[in-house]
């Protein structure tokens, strides 16, 4: 009997068996398993390891930096196609001055960053036939920054940044902001707006300013008015909360009429808590105020405000009473639940009153721990440490005041809430 190949037992034959219709099975299956474990993978741990995300440069897509060139169209493409993006994506702006026109806002939207390499300048003048321009960045949007970039309206933008309302999570960060006024013609539009280095409107949330300097902003109009930080308390919107404005330069804000460091607005009707710190700040050459305060709800701490001005801070028009002292005041408070701590208010220049309150029947007011210096020379003639007008329930204590002719000055309504201990005043010390 001549041997044969032995039959599998039962007549089955064995899968993938040693052929190459098996090998190729087996192949198959292995690419399958990967190709499995690969996708659960990246479902599990792709966050993780994210794609790099998308840069743009805007020399590398044809801006020329040279102060020379209109850049306006190269910088709209770049900042549009970041945006169009979907993602987080950065615009980087190499050293060089760009030049850009005044009517053509740059638009930053969510997710893109805007980032200066070697402080470079963003500088807004008359390239196309506006003479003047409302804006120099409009932001709207979450997740977005401008980090080291100097903005200069030459004078003839009336903003700088406007974060716009809607937006969050928005970081401003060692970036210049200057030279911003008004229309020099009366009857243009923006002859009357505001004049503000950042404006931040209201329904936003999570703001960052920091480590910025924002200087040379000023108002000429009849009835001028210059901020160099405003939250506007916008009609039908919450005020802006929780912002955090920390480690700023803030300086030559003017004229005296009504020219201050940092505001923030009275919010429309009712309306949470601002929740906001305005910490770590100097501001000096605020022609009216350093800070003033009209939404409850803020903090303002560890700032030093400057008043250099000695009988040389001019109206910009005469007004029917004015003011005999240098400035109005370092920190006016119109609101509740603000707390006032650790500031440090000085220089050669008078107050009318160095800290004030004035916010009816509210309370919540703490003011503690400020050290107030004065002049050189006695103290000027109806000028106040601290002085408290229309409050409810009050906190001072553990300040230090010196060069003012009253150090501590309280109204009717305040020696009422004293006398009834809703108010304490405890710890203070004057010279």
């Amino acid at each position: 009997m001549s041997k044969s190949t032995s039959p599998i037992p039962n007549g089955r034959l064995r899968p993938g068996g040693g052929g190459p219709r098996g090998l190729q099975l087996r192949l198959l299956l292995l690419v399958m398993l990967i190709l499995a474990l690969s996708w659960g993978l990246l479902l599990r741990w792709g966050p993780a390891f994210p794609f790099p995300a998308p840069t743009f440069n805007v020399k590398e897509a044809g801006a020329k930096g040279d102060g020379i060139t209109d850049d306006t169209r190269v910088f709209l493409r770049v900042m549009r196609q970041a945006a169009a993006t979907g993602r987080d994506t950065t615009v980087i702006v190499p050293p060089g001055t760009y030049l850009l026109a005044l009517d053509e806002p740059l638009p930053l939207r969510s997710g893109v960053t805007l980032r200066g390499l070697g402080r470079p300048v963003l500088k807004f003048r008359a390239v196309t036939g506006a003479r003047y321009g409302f804006e120099a960045v409009s932001i709207q949007g979450q997740r977005i920054r401008i980090d080291g970039v100097v903005i200069n309206g030459g004078a003839r933008l009336t903003r700088g940044i406007g974060i716009h309302s809607g937006s969050s999570d928005v970081a401003i960060v060692g970036s210049t902001i200057q030279d911003l006024n008004q229309p020099e013609e009366p009857r243009h539009p923006l002859s009357t707006t505001v004049v503000a280095g950042i404006m931040i409107y209201g329904d936003t949330v999570d703001i960052k300013i920091l480590g910025c300097t924002l200087t040379e902003i000023a108002a000429r109009e009849a009835a001028p008015v210059a901020r160099g930080i405003m939250t506007w308390g916008e009609p039908g919107r919450t005020i802006a909360r929780r912002v955090n404005i920390s480690g700023n330069l803030i300086s030559y804000i003017s004229p005296r009429e009504d020219a201050d460091g940092i505001y923030f607005d009275q919010p429309p009707g009712s309306s949470p808590l601002s929740d906001s710190v305005i910490s770590d700040n100097i501001i000096h050459h605020a022609a009216k105020r350093g800070i003033k305060i009209s939404a409850p709800g803020v903090v303002v701490k560890n700032n030093r405000i400057v008043n250099p001005y000695s009988g040389n801070n001019r109206y910009l028009t005469t007004p029917k009473d004015a003011l005999p002292q240098d400035m109005y005041a370092a920190i006016s408070v119109y609101a509740g639940d603000v707390t006032v701590s650790g500031n440090i208010i000085g220089g050669s220049g008078s107050f009318y009153a160095a800290i004030e309150a004035d916010v009816g029947a509210a309370d919540g007011i703490v003011i503690e721990n400020n050290v107030i210096e004065g002049g050189v020379g006695p103290p000027f003639p109806d000028s106040s440490g601290i002085r408290l007008d229309q409050i409810g329930g009050f906190r001072i204590t553990g300040n230090a005041i010196a060069g003012a002719e009253t150090p501590i000055r309280l109204s009717d309504n305040a020696r009422g809430a004293l006398a009834s201990g809703a108010g304490t005043l405890t710890d203070n010390m004057a010279k």
